[in-house]
C-alpha cells in the first residue's frame, strides 16, 4: 500500500482511540459521581473517608485521560503538575505547599506508564498531606530527573515527622497499592532509607 493509501486508516486509528479515550473519560467522572453520591448517604465516617480515597483515586486516573485525550503526547511533567494542582487546595488547607521540579522531560514513557506514575504520586503526596504534618505547615517536593544508570527518576519528599512515624496505620491500602502500581509497568518503589523521607520511582527507559 502506498503512503496516501494508509494516510486514511491511520486517521481512523486515530479517530477511533480518540473515541475510545473520550468515552473511557466519561464511564471514570462517573463513576467518581457514583462514588460521590454513596458518600453523602454512608451513615459513618470511616465509610465516607474509605469512599473518598477511592473518589480521589478515581478523579485523577479521569484527569489523566482527560488530558491524554486532549493532546496525543502528554508529557509526565504535564501528568504531575495535574497531579499537584488537583491537590493543592487540599494542602492549602493545612498550609502545605506542593512544589514540583522537572529536571528531565521523560517523552519515552508510553501514556499507561505516564498515568500510572500520577496514580502513584497522588497515593504519596495524599499519604504526606494526611499523615506528615501533625500540626499542619511544610512542603512537598516532586522531583522528576533521571539516573546515571538512563531509568526515569521521581523523588517525593516532605519535611515533615519521621516516615515510621508519618505513614503509621496507612501502609496497607495507600503504600501498597503504590507498590502494585509501579510493579505493574516493571518500575521500582523505593521506600526512604533511614533518616530520609524521600520516596524514589524508579522507571526503566527500555531502547527504541
Amino acid at each position: 500500500m502506498t503512503g496516501l493509501a494508509l494516510r486514511p486508516a491511520a486517521q481512523s486509528d486515530d479517530l477511533l482511540l480518540r473515541e475510545t479515550n473520550h468515552r473511557c473519560c466519561n464511564d471514570l467522572q462517573l463513576v467518581v459521581g457514583l462514588l460521590a453520591l454513596q458518600s453523602r448517604r454512608a451513615v459513618h465516617d470511616e465509610t465516607r473517608e474509605a469512599l473518598a480515597d477511592v473518589m480521589e483515586r478515581v478523579a485523577i486516573l479521569a484527569r489523566a485521560r482527560s488530558a491524554q485525550h486532549r493532546e496525543r503526547t502528554l508529557s509526565l511533567e504535564a501528568a504531575l503538575r495535574q497531579v499537584c494542582e488537583a491537590l493543592q487546595p487540599q494542602a492549602e488547607l493545612r498550609s502545605i505547599l506542593i512544589s514540583l521540579e522537572a529536571r528531565y522531560e521523560a517523552r519515552e514513557l508510553s501514556a499507561a506508564h505516564t498515568a500510572t506514575l500520577g496514580l502513584v504520586v497522588n497515593e504519596l503526596t495524599t499519604n504526606a498531606i494526611k499523615h506528615a504534618f501533625e500540626d499542619g505547615g511544610g512542603v512537598i517536593r516532586v522531583t522528576i530527573g533521571r539516573n546515571a544508570g538512563g531509568d526515569v527518576v521521581i523523588v517525593v519528599e516532605d519535611n515533615g515527622r519521621p516516615f515510621t512515624a508519618a505513614v503509621a496505620g496507612s501502609e496497607g491500602l495507600g503504600l501498597g497499592l503504590a507498590k502494585r502500581l509501579m510493579a505493574s509497568i516493571g518500575g521500582l518503589f523505593i521506600p526512604p532509607p533511614a533518616g530520609s523521607k524521600a520516596f524514589e520511582l524508579r522507571v526503566p527507559i527500555r531502547p527504541h
